[in-house]
């Protein structure tokens, strides 16, 4: 068996101020001394091994001096068939202080009393070496600890490595609060393989997007798409905020985890939903300006404009696989835009959108009508021009079970589509829709009776 602490390598104590040390103190019933034992360790320990080692490792807590400070942090969990597995680090805070001065020739001394250059000045100088440096190359190595921090100043000095400095004595009385940190391991240049470098691209690009107006796959096309490697060159892009923060969040793995923890999956996921219906939304829009004013708006005829709602339904039932797992309130997002979709083309765009144009469109010799309809286009045919191939939605629908809080929409649209004018819908998809709708209330367990607060408002949320 490894060493129990071996997992802990990666792991760092890191300081931030807080008004109170509460969660700084471990909190359980023993001190957390002693040999620790893996949780991977699939053999239950007998009440024996329990007892001895409550006896080896447990004592007093009054023993426990007022200003020791145990700190605790995650290193990995799994699951090992029904059982749940953390693996804990724990460390107790040890305070010493390092003094520079020009009376010890400007070479730093640790109040530890160990010989010569112990390990707290090691990795004091370590960090020390970090920042810039002002001498010329030739006598750097002659420069002292202390004549580097005067001629860089103090203030620059903890600027540049993120050091707290105080100022006065009164600021003493604040209390310092500790918690351990794991350092996510980088791989080594050149070992990144292509689906790692990709993986992360795409997930960078979902967490700007989310606090963009643009959706994932339309953000930053010259950022994310260009072909170049983002992470050559400078990480600062002059005049590019959203770039040089993308380059940060790629190479820097502690600032990229915690976007990740704040800007997590479900809300990423939710915000490209609700996008997706904002996005037919508008490609309906732009249809009807194109209706209105003709080709000077850009090409967005009845065509081009189908086929982009085919594409964002396809769009959202791939993200609902690619993303998950997923929240059930991520998943209802999703069917919430679907039927919105569904709803809109059902009950607002079954006409000629060409019927009463101002300006001179030329009608192709026998236009059929399914050039001219956008429902008959998506939904009222069998034939093959049919970019939807009489699923439209429905497919996409089909592993959303919480689609069942629209069940009663989905109902009043099958409704129409038997009595709809140009024609019905064919009754392929109309039985697929039924199909649909009896799948949902069975995997419910209700009786749809009253619209729950989650379905569709059409005086609200219904597109025109």
């Amino acid at each position: 068996m490894s060493s129990p602490i071996s997992s802990f390598s990666k792991l760092s104590i890191t300081q931030r101020m807080q008004s109170s040390r509460g969660h700084a103190r471990g909190h359980s019933g023993g001190k957390g001394k002693g040999k620790a034992v893996p949780i991977e360790e699939e053999d239950e320990p007998s009440s024996s091994e329990e007892s001895s080692d409550e006896d080896s490792n447990g004592s007093d807590p009054d023993d426990e001096g007022p200003d020791e400070e145990r700190v605790f942090a995650l290193d990995h969990c799994r699951q090992h068939g029904t059982r749940y597995a953390f693996q804990i680090a724990y460390a107790e805070v040890e305070r010493y202080s390092i003094r520079i001065s020009t009376t010890d020739s400007g070479r730093p001394t640790c109040s530890c009393k160990e010989q010569g250059n112990c390990p707290h000045i090691l990795w004091f100088l370590e960090q020390l070496s970090r920042t810039r440096s002002l001498a010329v190359e030739d006598e750097e190595a002659n420069v002292t600890p202390y004549e580097h921090i005067s001629q860089l100043g103090l203030d620059n000095v903890c600027e540049e490595l993120h050091w707290e400095l105080r100022q006065g004595t009164d600021s003493d009385t604040e209390e310092t609060q500790w918690q351990l940190k794991k350092a996510y391991s980088t791989p080594e240049a050149g070992r990144q393989t292509r689906g790692v470098i990709k993986e992360r691209l795409k997930t960078v690009r979902d967490i700007m997007a989310t606090f963009s107006d643009i959706d994932t796959d339309s953000y930053r096309q010259d950022l994310f798409e260009s072909g170049d490697d983002i992470t050559m060159g400078p990480i600062l892009v002059k005049r590019d905020l959203e770039a040089t923060v993308a380059k940060i969040l790629i190479l820097d793995d502690s600032i990229f985890h915690h976007f990740q923890t704040l800007v997590s999956r479900n809300v990423r996921a939710t915000e490209y939903f609700n996008k997706m219906g904002s996005k037919a939304k508008t490609t309906l829009d732009l249809l009807d300006r194109y209706c209105e004013v003709g080709p000077t708006s850009g090409q967005h005829d009845l065509i081009q404009s189908a086929q982009t709602l085919v594409d964002i339904v396809n769009s959202i039932s791939m993200n609902v696989a690619e993303r998950q797992p997923l929240s059930p309130a991520s998943r209802s997002e999703a069917a919430k835009a679907l039927i919105s979709i569904l709803s809109t083309v059902v009950r607002d765009r079954n006409h000629d959108v060409y019927q009463n144009t101002t300006w001179p469109r030329r009608r192709p010799h026998g236009e059929p009508s399914i050039d001219r309809n956008l429902y008959e286009r998506l939904i009222g045919t069998t034939s093959r021009k049919s970019p939807a191939g009489g699923n439209f939605v429905i497919q996409a629908l089909q592993d959303l079970p919480e689609a069942r809080h629209f069940v009663e929409e989905l109902e009043e649209i099958l409704a129409l589509l038997g009595t709809i004018g140009w024609g019905p819908a064919p009754q392929a998809y109309r039985d697929k829709l039924g199909g649909l709708i009896t799948q949902l209330k069975g995997a419910s367990g209700v009786t749809f009776g009253k619209r729950p607060a989650g379905s569709l408002d059409r005086k609200v949320k219904r597109m025109k």
